[in-house]
């Protein structure tokens, strides 16, 4: 299989691994540029492989040490056994398409090793939002934007309240936001829905997800 095969390989997985993991990212990155559509994929597989971690584990310092292994790939660290994880290809490829560094993802990683001690991960959602406005090629600051997003999305089901405060934060963001970089954010526009429905279908975050990229945000 030629190197160009195996990366096609490598965003087919991550497609398929958000698809099936992440509704919800998966609708929002289709309202992304086509050719964009793949790093986002990448940058998606990458946060449910980490998220899961803390899933597959009993012993908070066995999670820390599973995470330990992004980080080293995302530096550069284990170059032959990233070159042999699907995500790891898709995102080291997107990063080289886009001039984009991954360096900001280990904010993510960490933040993930962090939640094994009990702290919510908003850092690793943050970062995800950043990067995925930055594979959209968006140069501008969104950072405010990505940590009231990270905040609103982390404490959704679990603090009603501060979910509730920091989503009209996000909104007040919301001008700040390059249209380009929309589609990176639109994961944030379910945050009413979750509120008032947990267990909204499939079919009703959708038109959520479509109303939000087509007519803007909706208020709480």
């Amino acid at each position: 299989m030629s190197e160009i095969d195996i990366v096609a390989e490598a965003y087919r997985h991550c497609e398929q691994l958000v698809r099936t993991q992440d509704k919800d990212r998966f609708l929002a990155a289709l309202f992304a540029p086509a050719g964009r559509r793949p790093y986002l994929f990448a940058l998606y597989a990458f946060a449910l492989e980490i998220a899961r971690v803390k899933t597959l584990v009993r012993e908070p310092m066995t999670g820390v040490i599973r995470l330990q292994w992004w980080l080293e790939a995302l530096n550069g660290l284990r170059a032959q056994e990233a070159a042999a994880s699907p995500v790891m290809i898709a995102l080291n490829d997107a990063a080289r398409q886009t001039g984009v560094t991954l360096a900001p993802l280990t904010a993510a990683v960490e933040a993930r090793q962090d939640e094994l001690r009990g702290e919510p991960a908003i850092n690793a959602a943050a970062a995800v939002f950043s990067m995925a406005a930055r594979f959209l090629g968006v140069a501008e600051d969104v950072t405010a934007a990505a940590a009231a997003a990270a905040q609103a999305v982390t404490f959704v089901e679990r603090d009603a309240g501060r979910a509730r405060n920091t989503y009209c934060g996000f909104l007040a963001l919301l001008p700040s936001i390059p249209e380009r970089a929309l589609p990176a954010f639109l994961s944030v526009a379910l945050v009413p829905l979750r509120l008032r429905k947990p267990d909204a279908p499939q079919w009703r975050r959708q038109i959520v997800l479509a109303r939000a990229a087509w007519f803007g945000f909706s208020q709480l």
